[in-house]
C-alpha cells in the first residue's frame, strides 16, 4: 500500500527550545498540525490526478485517504485506498504509476493464460480497434463477452457453449433501399446484419495479424477483423504520479505554518483558562 506517515519533530522543526507552557501544549499542536497537513496532501493528490491521467475515474481521483492523528498516536497517515466495492482497488492499479516498473497481471489476463489463449509471461494491451468508455478503459461488458466466447470464464456456466442461440440473438434484419423499378415500384433488399462480432485469439503471428484477440464483425460488404487486444512481452510504466514528492513539498510548505498556528492557539487557550 502506498502510504506516508505525517509526524512532527517539534524541536527540529522550529530549531529552538520550548518553554514549560509550550511543552504542555505540544501534543495538541502536533495532532492538529498533522491532521491539517495530511488533509492538504490528500487534496493535492486529488487535484493532481486529472492532470496526470487521461479521463480518470472518480475512484482514481478520490483514491487518496488519510487517517487522523490522535493524542495517543501523534502522527497522521495518508495512503491510496486499498479496497474497492467492486473491481481492483487503486492501491494496486496505481502502484506502477507511482513506482514505475512492470504492471501486475490483470484478472482477465490470468484467465486467458490459464486457458492457454495467451502465452505465459505476456500482457494484453489495447489494439487499434478497441472501443473504450468515457474514461478510456475497455468496458467490463466487452471483457466479459470476450472471456465468455473464448471459454475462459472461471465459471463454466458463464461460457458461451451454444453457438446458434448466441448467433440468432446477435442478428437483426435490415432493409436497404435500392431505388425504383421500371414498374415504378420500390426495390428493397433484405439482409441480415450482426449487432456484435465474434472474438478469437491468436497465440502466434498469422499473416498480418499479430498475436492477440480479434473481433470478426459483419459489414455491408462482407466481414472484417479488428484488433481488440495485442499480446506483448512488456507492459512497463515510468513513474508519473509522484505522490511522495507531492507530499514532501506540501509538508515543507505547510507544516511549519500549521504547527506554529496550532501551538499559538493552544497557548492562548491555556492562558485564558488560567485567567478565568
Amino acid at each position: 500500500m502506498s502510504q506516508i506517515r505525517i509526524a512532527v519533530d517539534a524541536d527540529n522543526l522550529l530549531g529552538r527550545q520550548f518553554s514549560a507552557l509550550e511543552r504542555e501544549q505540544l501534543p495538541f499542536a502536533i495532532v492538529q498540525a498533522c491532521n491539517a497537513t495530511a488533509y492538504e496532501i490528500r487534496e493535492v493528490w486529488k487535484r493532481t490526478a486529472p492532470r496526470v491521467f487521461d479521463r480518470p475515474t472518480a475512484l482514481t481521483i478520490n483514491a487518496a485517504m488519510y487517517r487522523k492523528a490522535t493524542k495517543a498516536r501523534l502522527f497522521a497517515e495518508i495512503f491510496l485506498r486499498d479496497e474497492a466495492f467492486k473491481g481492483t482497488p487503486p492501491a494496486k492499479y496505481l502502484r506502477t504509476e507511482v513506482d514505475g516498473g512492470q504492471r501486475r497481471k490483470k484478472g482477465f489476463e490470468v484467465l486467458l493464460q490459464a486457458k492457454g489463449l495467451m502465452p505465459a509471461g505476456q500482457f494484453a494491451v489495447t489494439g487499434r480497434g478497441t472501443r473504450t468508455d468515457q474514461y478510456g478503459n475497455v468496458p467490463g461488458g466487452q471483457v466479459t463477452a470476450i472471456l465468455s466466447q473464448l471459454g475462459a470464464q472461471r465459471d463454466a456456466y458463464q461460457n458461451a457453449n451454444t453457438e446458434e442461440p448466441k448467433r440468432r440473438s446477435n442478428e437483426r434484419s435490415r432493409s436497404d433501399y435500392l431505388g425504383r423499378t421500371r414498374l415504378n415500384t420500390v426495390a428493397v433488399m433484405q439482409r441480415t446484419v450482426r449487432r456484435g462480432g465474434r472474438y478469437f485469439a491468436l497465440q502466434r503471428q498469422r499473416g498480418k495479424l499479430a498475436p492477440g484477440i480479434y473481433e470478426r464483425i459483419g459489414t455491408g460488404f462482407g466481414s472484417a477483423v479488428r484488433s481488440v487486444f495485442v499480446f506483448t512481452t512488456r507492459a512497463s510504466y515510468t513513474p508519473r504520479y509522484d505522490i511522495y514528492g507531492l507530499a514532501q513539498r506540501t509538508w515543507d510548505k505547510l507544516m511549519p505554518f500549521y504547527f506554529n498556528r496550532e501551538l499559538d492557539k493552544a497557548i492562548q487557550s491555556a492562558i485564558a483558562r488560567v485567567r478565568a
